[in-house]
């Protein structure tokens, strides 16, 4: 059998195991019909078509609407090399989590017509973008980045999803410094996320975006109640601690990445409102507490035992108690919660303002407060 009749056969199989995962709960109908259709184009030889049809909108300007609805299939891939892609102007928003204020600035950015990867909610691009003064990281490429878009196509027209997906990750990170600060066996940390707006693309189209880390990614935890075959002790006690630290407000959960370097949290809130779509409240906190076993970083951090469940294996702390009494309640973090999660929370204010300092120019927006 020569090799393209054996990938064949392997798509066939694939094809066939892929309602058994449905069935049995392991993936979702919206992740079964993206990679249905999938499949099916690669059997049939229909995706080149489609890439074609892709590439092409790419060269007039994309939307987000056209870089969902005529998504190729997925390609594993490292990033390209963005010698030749076109280079396009774009608009950065940042958020500050102290001063619950976003700013924006203009960037320079190539972004891949072909999509690496995606999630259950978001399609994933490489993506090159150059910013003045950008300092290197350890286990980070520079210029390298992803672009994440949503699949549904409301949130690509009302565009709030991306904002309040960057506030979710940006609290997720302040978690981790303060679970840092009681000194386990090894750190952890949330890349730092952004917006970005395609201001040269039809309908000015709005993406997540990241570094790129490369390396294995692995995925931990879901927001409702999954937890890898690995199991590891540093991401299940991190999600426990949240838990603490917030005083029983909110947990952190879904957590995945490379190695300890995590991206696309979810956030539970006990009000379960704000915090985007997998935000389950009660119920997806109920099911962390109900499969959490704690374990010897649990103990160390003195966190509360959950339940009698308890694994005695994988990463262990040098002294089995840490010399405080006890973790510390957060408190900066449930005032910007607070906002995040209230029935009036309102959305950023993106409004373009000019700001001249020292004869260099950049763009504000106004506080995200009131619209």
């Amino acid at each position: 059998m020569s090799m393209k009749e054996v990938e064949h056969d392997t798509k066939w199989c694939n094809l066939q195991n892929l309602k058994k995962l449905l069935n049995d709960g392991l993936i979702t109908q919206t992740e079964y019909s993206m990679r249905r259709n999938q499949l099916i184009d690669e059997l049939t030889g229909t995706s080149l078509t489609t890439l074609a049809a892709s590439q092409y909108k790419r060269r007039r300007g994309s939307s987000a609407s056209d870089m969902v609805q005529n998504l190729p299939a997925i390609i594993p891939k490292p990033p390209p090399d963005f010698t030749d892609f076109p280079a396009e102007k774009s608009i950065k928003y940042v958020y500050d989590l102290k001063t619950r204020e976003w700013t924006s600035k203009e960037v320079n950015l190539k972004l891949d017509t072909v999509p690496f990867s995606r999630g259950s909610l978001r399609v994933v691009y490489h993506m090159e973008m150059e910013e003045p003064g950008e300092i290197e990281v350890a286990g980070e490429a520079k210029n390298r980045y992803v672009a994440k878009i949503s699949m549904n196509s409301s949130d690509n027209k009302n565009k709030k999803v991306y904002f309040r997906d960057v506030e979710t990750q940006t609290i997720a990170k302040y978690y981790a410094e303060k679970f840092n600060q009681y000194h386990p066996p090894k750190k952890v940390d949330f890349i730092k996320a952004c917006v970005l707006e395609l201001i040269q693309r039809e309908g000015n189209p709005i993406v997540g975006v990241e570094k790129f880390i490369p390396g294995p990614y692995r995925k931990h935890n879901s927001n409702f109640g999954y937890v890898s075959d690995e199991e590891r002790n540093t991401p299940q006690a991190f999600s426990h601690f949240s838990w603490e630290a917030s005083d029983h407000t909110l947990l952190v959960c879904d957590i995945q990445g490379v190695g300890d370097l995590y991206t696309d949290p979810q956030i539970h809130h006990i009000s379960g409102e704000g915090f985007g779509k997998g935000n389950l409240g009660m119920a997806g906190i109920s099911k962390f507490l109900q499969k959490h076993r704690c374990n010897a970083i649990c103990r160390y951090l003195k966190l509360p035992q959950l339940n009698a469940k308890v694994s005695d294996i994988g990463t262990i702390p040098t002294t089995r108690l840490m010399a405080l009494n006890n973790i510390q309640i957060v408190t900066m973090v449930q005032q910007a919660g607070a906002q995040l999660h209230s029935q009036t929370a309102v959305l950023p204010v993106l409004k373009r303002q000019v700001v001249v300092d020292n004869s260099k120019e950049e763009t504000r927006c106004n506080r995200c407060t009131v619209i």
